[in-house]
């Protein structure tokens, strides 16, 4: 019988993958071919990501050190694994599809920062860094963690900037099939993601205070992805935020 959070964890153990099967081939061939806005959109998202996902794989370790049980930290433990295979992942679109410069994968994201909007990086690279640092620290609440990483960041950030990604490579020019394979696989594990972090914020005893902070939080990191994204990507994140937040027990007054 599984018991705490441990069904989690063996769920994560059935949705392993390897980046380094994706066949980028096609990719290679056809990135050259994409006009000027697409390649803007595809890269200015290809950016985020590995923003993104270089800060969450090195700072998720801060919520696994205050797990409340081993059940959980198990997870957090699974969870990091996923985040470093899509940091690998992103890396290896922004070196091998899209050329981007450099020799190492910090080169190539800072190559890259220059086409991330603003509003994202200091997420990634200041307000992240930061909680985990107060989280260590124990001046930060694990439920409040938990609200920033897994229902905003994960919940809204990260899925609708995965969905427009998806919606935008459905309308290129030319096929990326490699880059689209790995975006589903980073969208499936998100999911998981997305459902643990809710099942911690459905069993702790959310205040008023901490119920309104996710979702204006939530309204707020829905934006950082400018232009990239939609006004309607960003309406639907943000419904998907409002009934995760409803379903895991939160009431709003």
């Amino acid at each position: 019988m599984i018991t705490g959070y441990g069904h989690f964890a063996q769920l994560a153990e059935t949705l392993q993958w390897d980046e380094t099967e994706i066949d980028f081939s096609a990719d290679r061939e056809a990135w050259p071919q994409l006009t000027d806005a697409e390649n803007a959109q595809i890269l200015g998202l290809i950016a985020g990501f590995v923003i993104a996902e270089n800060a969450v794989s090195t700072q998720l370790g801060a919520w696994q050190m205050v797990a409340t049980d081993d059940s959980m930290k198990k997870v957090f433990q699974a969870q990091i694994r996923d985040e470093v295979r899509h940091n690998r992942f992103f890396d290896l679109v922004a070196a091998e599809v899209a050329c981007v410069p450099g020799d190492d994968r910090d080169a190539r994201r800072d190559a890259l920062r220059a086409h991330a909007g603003t509003e994202l990086v200091d997420l990634f690279e200041e307000r992240l860094p930061a909680t985990a640092q107060r989280l260590a620290d124990g001046h930060e609440d694990l439920t409040d963690a938990v609200g920033l990483y897994h229902m905003v960041i994960e919940g809204v950030v990260l899925v609708a900037g995965q969905h427009a990604m998806l919606d935008a490579l459905e309308g290129l020019s030319v096929g990326l099939p490699g880059v689209r394979k790995g975006m589903e696989l980073v969208l499936r594990d998100e999911r998981w993601h997305i459902g643990f972090g809710s099942r911690i914020v459905q069993t702790a005893d959310i205040g008023g205070d901490q119920a309104e902070a996710m979702l204006e939080q939530g309204e707020m990191a829905a934006k950082v992805w400018g232009d990239l994204i939609t006004p309607a990507a960003i309406e639907t994140a943000m419904r998907q935020h409002r009934r995760r937040l409803k379903a895991a027990g939160i009431k709003f007054w």
